[in-house]
């Protein structure tokens, strides 16, 4: 397959490439405007806590260029996401001290928050650098893991369904497939004979087994998470009948 999809130093994207990246990154532009639009309506936020800390740091890092520079379109894509998070986290500051019902947790959210925060940027960098994952592929894979699971624990506190948008659901499911199938392909194109073609040369992983693994049990988590969100709808719909 890797064949159809030849890799030069000039253009880091082909044509099929460039196709993936657009439904990719127009899925999840979409699943922000309604996870935000329903933040707004319902004064919550709508993603796990510590996932839109995660999401944003990671953002920052490869939306800028933090830890290695990407193909340009490639990083106006994760800008369109960093201004969106920018967003969910200022929900967080505006409407994240009532959604909380632990008193102590109350009381502290915004110390809370802002030292949550500034862990994830931190502990993320370190994560990115140590393990130097320069472009940022395994760490975006697991955070969507995390996010996932997390979305089904915020499902469940939220019998209300309070700040949760099904489309969301939707667009988040087929961006995240849309980018395991984008990270699939260009990935391993990064490397010629075993090594990086780009400084700083690291040496190809002997196999993306791992990766494999987020990519599918992201989408299965996602459409456990579709399932139960469209049970509680119907029962939410019946109760009002």
């Amino acid at each position: 397959m890797r064949s159809t999809f030849l890799y030069s130093l000039n253009h880091d994207l082909t044509p099929e490439l460039r196709v993936i990246g657009v439904i990719m990154f127009g899925a999840w532009a979409l699943a922000y405007y309604q996870i935000l639009r329903a933040g707004f309506r319902d004064k919550t936020y709508g993603l796990p806590l510590a996932c839109i800390f995660l999401d944003i740091s990671w953002e920052y890092m490869f939306a800028f260029n933090r830890v290695a520079p990407l193909e340009t379109s490639i990083s106006w894509g994760n800008r369109l996401w960093f201004v969106a998070d920018c967003v969910i986290v200022a929900q967080v500051f505006m409407y994240g001290r009532n959604a909380q019902s632990h008193p102590w947790v109350k009381a502290n959210f915004y110390a809370i928050a802002v030292i949550g925060l500034a862990a994830s940027f931190v502990g993320l960098y370190l994560f990115e650098t140590y393990f130097l994952d320069i472009y940022g592929v395994a760490s975006s894979f697991m955070i969507n893991f995390v996010l996932s699971l997390l979305f089904i624990q915020l499902l469940l506190s939220r019998p209300d369904l309070n700040g949760l948008a099904y489309g969301a659901a939707w667009t988040k499911m087929i961006g995240s497939v849309a980018g395991a199938a984008f990270c699939y392909l260009w990935w391993p194109m990064q490397f010629k004979a075993g090594v990086l073609i780009r400084p700083p040369y690291l040496h190809e992983p002997p196999n993306y087994y791992f990766l494999y693994f987020l990519y599918g049990s992201i989408f299965v988590v996602d459409l456990t998470y579709i399932y139960l969100y469209r049970q509680r709808l119907m029962a939410l719909r019946a109760a009002r009948t």
